[in-house]
């Protein structure tokens, strides 16, 4: 895989952001997010309550990706670290939402430890599947470590990973795979909670 100096640069860096000829793109592609917000939460007004979050979530996706599909939107710079300090400032304001009295309370405690390991077996059983692939496929040990990492962590996480193997040629993959796995977790995510229903 080509690993272009300036591509792992623009994933990684916000150097520049808020310079005007970088800064006036980066606005457009935000307005461009929010209208693909306001169409998904408007499809998903025109279906039942029971079928709302699916259809918002699967809209949103589905423009978001055929958008990144135009040459023009592609290319434009810095939308990855844009993208995820929206996403950072949201996880920090869901995160200060939470309530520890409430979620350790005697009621909530069963809950939480049912949550808990329904996690810890996805992630683990998920890794345990990702190494029997790999050995079949034969993907050497620094792209599995990488794609675990942004498989399961989110793609921020990989350069981090790649500094501590020494292998700067397994970011921009990294990268690109926890994208791809961002968008069709939701498909997947989707599915299996109608599946599991």
């Amino acid at each position: 895989m080509n690993d272009d100096p300036e591509m792992v640069q623009d994933f990684e860096s916000y150097e520049g952001i808020l310079k005007p000829k970088v800064l006036k793109p980066l606005l457009s592609a935000f307005g461009l997010s929010v209208l693909i917000f306001a169409i998904g939460g408007g499809l998903s007004m025109l279906v039942g309550s029971d079928y709302q979050m699916l259809v918002a979530i699967l809209s949103i996706t589905t423009l978001g990706i055929l958008a990144s599909l135009n040459p023009k939107i592609n290319a434009i710079q810095r939308t990855f670290p844009f993208g995820m300090y929206f996403i950072l400032v949201f996880s920090l304001v869901v995160a200060s939402m939470a309530d520890l009295r409430e979620m350790f309370s005697q009621g909530q405690s069963v809950v939480l430890m049912s949550l808990f390991l329904f996690i810890v077996l996805a992630v683990i059983g998920s890794l345990f599947l990702h190494a029997i692939f790999s050995k079949i496929f034969k993907i050497d040990a620094d792209n599995f470590i990488v794609a675990s990492v942004a498989l399961s962590m989110s793609p921020p996480f990989v350069p981090v990973v790649a500094a501590a193997l020494k292998n700067k040629a397994v970011v921009l993959p990294g990268l690109i795979l926890g994208i791809i796995g961002y968008a069709l977790g939701n498909y997947l995510g989707v599915l299996m909670a109608y599946i599991l229903r």
